[in-house]
């Protein structure tokens, strides 16, 4: 699926090799914003139009959660089948792939990571929450050893979600609580599950190894509790007793809340200070995970680095071999600045790929163009109307297939709203919504290609007007709407200056008679209001307001 769009989303490429579901690396084409997409496929039991409805509800209410241990959701969307989360991209490795790569961890790493999991706990089940399926492959660990919780759904206590199956794999069954098998999930599964992960972070091990079903379920339910400690004899007995409280297969014997097993890290670390903490290993830049990679700086943290001998040697940067590197690398310089594309080269490239009619040319058309907007060169106001152009034919693109998610910013979904309504026929619903995103748009802002396009397709729609083009007349035409006299005359001139405001917004050689225009406007309404209602209505105030520019339904 590489390089190609999924509704707002360009997919750039794939991450991890999970069979269960498929995730990728994307970028929001209009935002200009990394994120991850999962997909997940619908079981074909749930009806579709109610598996919809259910994952709308779903996600207006995922997107509230926020938490420093929480992989952030943005949004969802449907492609074909299937239907896609929007989440934070996360910089960092599962903790899956940690114990692949390392085995296990030292305690005091997995005292750290226990313990910022069970502060996400504490702020999921206050939201009377649970996730139900936390796994080391759920567990994402940045390079600053900040732990990141993804895959959050929508689940409650022995409470079935909308889209699970009874079809339960080996692998996730190991980390679930025998109840789980049952009567369903509680909070205190969850309390199971990292019971699980802190065991096999200290071993290497599953406390219950995944050989059948049926054995393993048998083995959580009647085998004895397992202890750390029989694995690693150095594994202090507090932390030992904590993870087998957590182990236990009656749910009443594990720990009455995650702020106790939170508060129970919080002892452990207290008691264990004669240990080197794993937050001063990462403040001296050694990373305890990547230890088997790059030996040295262990060694210079465990040994002391021996002093160096004074010599009688000449300064670094006389020696033969600094002054030949020197040049080396100033050769190098030259010929990747020669290499390089020059701006000229950058902004051909992007024409072309914009007058192609694959929508991924025009997000790779932007990709060369930020830099050529980002300098301060001839071609960098020809690279920003490019760019917006790009943007201006997504956005066509879009409103075509009448494609759009909750990660659309209002501006966006309104376009669409009314683009799909011109499509249908129903130009005047149309044209009210393209004149309220003329008048609200910055046509030098960021929604630019918003403003232009709405701004075309409100020409087309609105009832034909011969303006004149030259400034001078406009400007007399203004002076005349704004001399009205009588209730008919005032109610015409009210529709003209509205209707002439959109039209020439935006475009510099106009911008003294839109100015006059909405000054005018307000006047005129003002002399209406006070001859239907008999009374003086209050004229201060800083400017013209643009909420009173006239809709196309204002006409009618």
């Amino acid at each position: 699926m590489e390089n190609t769009q999924v509704g707002p989303f360009l997919i750039l490429k794939k991450l991890g090799n999970n069979r269960r579901h498929r995730v990728f690396h994307a970028r929001q084409v209009e935002q200009n914003k990394d994120v991850a997409l999962k997909f997940i496929k619908v079981p074909p039991n749930v009806a579709w139009h109610k598996a919809l409805d259910k994952l709308d509800r779903e996600v207006n209410q995922l997107t509230k959660l926020k938490h420093p241990n929480l992989v952030r959701v943005y949004g969802a969307g449907v492609e074909g089948d299937r239907v896609f989360f929007a989440t934070e991209l996360i910089d960092g490795e599962s903790l899956s792939s940690i114990l692949g790569r390392r085995g296990k961890l030292a305690h005091d790493q997995v005292v750290d990571y226990g313990q910022q999991i069970a502060e996400f706990l504490v702020f999921l089940h206050a939201k009377d929450l649970i996730h139900s399926k936390l796994t080391p492959e759920k567990i994402l660990i940045t390079p600053g050893h900040r732990v990141k919780i993804s895959d959050l759904r929508l689940n409650r206590s022995k409470r079935r979600r909308w889209d699970s199956t009874r079809r339960r794999e080996l692998d996730l069954a190991a980390y679930m609580a025998p109840e789980q098998f049952t009567e369903g999930a509680t909070q205190k599964s969850d309390f199971y599950s990292l019971g699980v992960m802190l065991y096999e972070m200290l071993s290497g091990e599953l406390p219950y190894p995944p050989d059948t079903m049926g054995r393993m379920t048998k083995n959580k339910l009647n085998a004895p509790v397992p202890s750390v400690a029989t694995h690693v004899m150095n594994c202090p007995i507090w932390l030992d007793k904590i993870i087998s409280q957590m182990l236990d297969p009656d749910p009443r014997k594990r720990p009455h809340s995650a702020e106790a097993i939170k508060m129970a890290f919080d002892e452990i670390k207290k008691i264990d200070a004669t240990q080197k903490a794993a937050v001063d290993q990462m403040a001296s830049g050694f990373n305890a995970l990547t230890a088997g990679e790059d030996k040295s700086e262990a060694k210079r943290l465990l040994k002391g680095g021996k002093k160096q001998k004074k010599t009688n040697q000449p300064p670094f940067y006389q020696a033969i071999w600094f002054q030949f590197s020197a040049l080396l690398l100033i050769a190098a310089l030259i010929f990747f600045t020669v290499r390089s594309p020059s701006h000229m080269a950058l902004v051909e490239d992007a024409k072309i790929l914009i007058e192609s009619e694959d929508a991924s040319d025009w997000s790779r058309a932007r990709a060369k163009l930020e830099p050529v907007m980002a300098s301060e060169g001839e071609l960098s106001e020809e690279a920003t109307e490019l760019y917006y152009k790009s943007r201006q034919k997504s956005l066509i693109a879009r409103a075509q297939m009448g494609d759009v998610t909750r990660l659309d910013n209002e501006d966006v979904q309104q376009f669409i709203k009314a683009y799909r309504l011109e499509d249908q026929g129903q130009d005047e619903d149309a044209a009210d919504i393209y004149s309220k995103l003329v008048a609200q748009i910055d046509p030098s802002g960021e929604q630019r290609h918003i403003f232009y396009e709405a701004k075309v397709r409100y020409d087309k729609l609105s009832d034909k007007f011969e303006w004149p083009s030259d400034p001078d007349a406009l400007m007399e035409l203004v002076n005349q709407c704004e001399n009205a006299a009588t209730e008919s005359e005032l109610v015409l001139a009210q529709t003209k200056l509205g209707n002439l405001t959109i039209r020439f917004s935006g475009e510099p050689k106009y911008r003294a008679v839109i100015a006059a225009a909405q000054n005018a406007l307000k006047n005129v309404k003002r002399r209406l209001v006070e001859l239907r209602t008999g009374s003086d209505v209050d004229s201060s105030g800083d400017g013209p307001d643009q909420s009173t520019l006239t809709s196309h339904k204002d006409r009618k």
